[in-house]
């Protein structure tokens, strides 16, 4: 399976058709950072518009053509400019922008990698992350032992996962249960919140 071909046959079933209930408790509070953030495997772009403001400017990245145009129609329908909100269709581990980012926010992405590319992953954000910048991670499917959706991806992914792949060069600042999710993931996420030691 491709991740364009799910979207090409409407095999979405991680899109929620909206942003996670905690990110937009983060975004309300006002404490994120703003500047440049990045949202790996943005998909049809919901946590991307999400955190977009004046202040600061979101990249989606995703491998699927079609889920961009999707992503440019929902931008379209919600009024937000390219100058806050834009897609590139590439791969997170190729992406090298031009200065590092101030936000990193991954929710669905890690998961959805297969275990082996983990530590790959935590090399990566560490070099797209800008030394006073934060990675905020929305851990799914937090579950020991199997996933309750199959073989995966998602892959079961804990808390304990982020921190032995993130210490000693991350501390986290929140690590804890959240306690609203979208309906069908009650119970299964953790939001993490990590700046460097």
């Amino acid at each position: 399976m491709t991740w364009e071909k799910a979207w090409q046959e409407g095999r979405t079933g991680w899109d929620a058709g909206g942003s996670p209930p905690i990110l937009e408790e983060l975004v309300r509070g006002g404490d994120l950072p703003t500047g440049r953030a990045l949202v790996p495997g943005c998909g049809a772009g919901w946590d991307v518009f999400t955190l977009a403001s004046e202040d600061r400017e979101v990249v989606g990245l995703d491998v699927a053509p079609t889920a961009a145009r999707r992503f440019a129609d929902l931008r379209a329908e919600r009024g937000i400019g390219a100058d806050r909100a834009h897609i590139l269709i590439e791969d997170f581990f190729a992406h090298t922008p031009a200065a590092p980012y101030d936000l990193v926010w991954d929710y669905t992405f890690l998961c959805a990698i297969d275990p082996s590319e983990r530590p790959r992953w935590a090399d990566k954000v560490d070099a797209l992350v800008a030394p006073d910048g934060e990675l905020v991670t929305l851990i799914f499917p937090a579950v020991e032992g199997d996933s309750p959706f199959g073989e995966g991806p998602p892959f079961p992914l804990l808390p304990q996962h982020l921190r032995d792949l993130l210490e000693p060069r991350w501390r986290p600042v929140r690590l804890e249960p959240v306690t609203h999710s979208h309906p069908g993931r009650e119970g299964l996420e953790h939001i993490g919140r990590w700046r460097r030691r």
